[in-house]
């Protein structure tokens, strides 16, 4: 994208900024020809421009109603990841590591906000968790676990980064619930490693929680460091 390409776009913004968001947040630009007209440019040149804001999920074009800013929703981040996982750019161990990192902080910030509906909604989970004898199931279960807590931590920013990296998300939590799957036990601990989460949770204390959750980590990369041995040994 061009230095004046991009300058279309801030002026866009800085338009939108004038504007009122309507009662879902949403702020309606004016018509492609209002917009050209006090952007001074061919509506084809602001029709291209828009459809880079469309791409990253921040435009939304309604029939019959007229084009809005809104929030960005995360299917663009989902893609990026989703492709740079595939190509190679980035690791499964990669997307693990920074999944800790943003989990520790998740707990930390959960144990401080979460309310009671978080807590019950987390522990409806892992025992869903522990009563699902479908891997695939449990892999939707983890996700869905870590999701819930990035919104109990009550950060829009945390919800979006969590939703954007949904896809290579599931694919660390897929592999890892394959390895604990193949170690006896393993299964267990990681479901009693959920439940002390969400009593640290339970009992604000956000140290605890951080700790708990990096746990769950812990155990992950030991139950595959157990496969690893035995595939040697053989």
């Amino acid at each position: 994208m061009t230095d004046g390409e991009d300058d279309i776009l801030a002026r866009v913004i800085d338009i939108a900024m004038e504007l009122r968001p309507d009662s879902s947040g949403r702020i309606k630009l004016p018509t492609e020809r209002e917009l050209a007209d006090q952007l001074g440019i061919q509506r084809p040149t602001l029709r291209d421009r828009l459809t880079v804001l469309e791409t990253l999920g921040l435009l939304q074009r309604v029939q019959g109603s007229g084009t809005y800013l809104a929030l960005p929703n995360s299917r663009f981040l989902q893609f990026y990841f989703g492709v740079a996982l595939k190509l190679g750019f980035i690791s499964i161990d990669q997307i693990q590591n920074a999944m800790e990192m943003i989990g520790r902080e998740m707990a930390g910030a959960a144990a401080i906000q979460a309310s009671t509906a978080d807590l019950e909604a987390l522990d409806d989970l892992i025992d869903q968790i522990a009563a699902s004898d479908s891997l695939e199931d449990v892999v939707d279960l983890q996700f869905e676990l870590h999701a819930s807590l990035a919104r109990a931590c009550r950060n829009p920013v945390i919800v979006i980064v969590i939703d954007g990296l949904s896809s290579v998300i599931r694919s660390v939590i897929a592999n890892k619930v394959r390895i604990i799957s193949m170690v006896r036990g393993a299964f267990e601990r990681n479901v009693e490693a959920y439940r002390a989460l969400v009593q640290a949770l339970r009992d604000r204390e956000p140290e605890l929680a951080r700790e708990a959750i990096q746990e769950c980590y812990w155990l992950w990369r030991r139950e595959e460091s157990k496969i690893s041995i035995l595939n040697i040994s053989e």
